[in-house]
């Protein structure tokens, strides 16, 4: 059991790292061919102790497709998460495919990845309806969000099971050796807010190696989501080294900037 410290007088886990395999299914739709498998790429992860996976089914179907979901649903042996825009499909995808989690995301037609957070406070009445239509017993639900204290508020009232806080433009890296952090306490006070409302609460977004070590040790973080930095690291490390590399990088103290 991995442990990054203390939290008061109970042990604190490192964060679950869950990897999106968006990126891999946008090579293969790049070329128009079969390969990479944005599957076999998942359970690869997995074995090599990847401890959750992610993929997004965005409108457009421009990367993922229903295909790839159905098998991810069927075949990770860790958690899986459906990440997928709020349409007028969603609660017929969601109650058909019946993933065990499904994240509820902001999506742009001409953005390459989820740039922004739910406006939960303007959608709160859209975005109930859809959370009391989605089957609860099969599916738990979270929402991404920014760091904002009001979109937290907002979230709470809905009683989803969790939140994926988006840190795009709080994080600034500022090199190998010496990122540069901002917006860190933002990203803080977020976390603290979405825990003391009972929220299981996970960072996404933007995310590298780099960062690993601080915000991981924000307490109460349950999961990092990785993406594109964690498969740029794969051309060099392959997937077993990444992982490996990944893990290895949240046993690191946390004043080890």
């Amino acid at each position: 059991m991995r442990s990054r410290g203390m939290l008061g007088d109970v042990p604190s886990l490192a964060p679950r790292l869950i990897l999106s395999v968006d990126q891999v299914a946008a090579v293969r739709a790049l070329r128009k061919e079969q390969v990479p498998d944005p599957v076999h790429f998942a359970l690869e992860a997995e074995a090599a102790g990847m401890e959750g996976i992610k993929a997004h089914l965005r409108l457009d179907r421009c990367h993922i497709q229903d295909s790839d979901i159905e098998l991810l649903n069927k075949m990770a042996k860790t958690e899986f998460f459906l990440q997928i825009a709020m349409n007028q499909d969603v609660v017929h995808l969601v109650n058909t495919f019946r993933p065990r989690n499904v994240i509820l995301v902001a999506e742009r037609r001409d953005e390459s990845g989820t740039e922004t957070g739910l406006d939960v406070t303007l959608l709160a009445k859209q975005l109930l309806n859809t959370v009391r239509e989605i089957d609860s017993r099969e599916t738990r639900i979270f929402l991404a969000i920014d760091p904002v204290l009001e979109q937290i508020r907002s979230t709470a009232k809905l009683e989803v099971h969790g939140v994926c806080i988006s840190l795009r433009d709080h994080l600034l890296h500022g090199g190998f050796q010496a990122p540069v952090y901002s917006g860190l306490k933002a990203i803080r006070e977020a976390v603290r807010l979405s825990v003391k409302y009972g929220m299981e609460t996970h960072l996404f977004n933007s995310i590298s190696w780099n960062v690993l070590p601080v915000i991981s040790s924000i307490p109460g973080v349950s999961a990092i989501h990785l993406g594109h930095h964690f498969l740029a690291d794969c051309m060099y490390k392959g997937i077993a080294g990444c992982v490996q590399h990944y893990r290895n990088r949240l046993e690191v103290p946390r004043d080890a900037h």
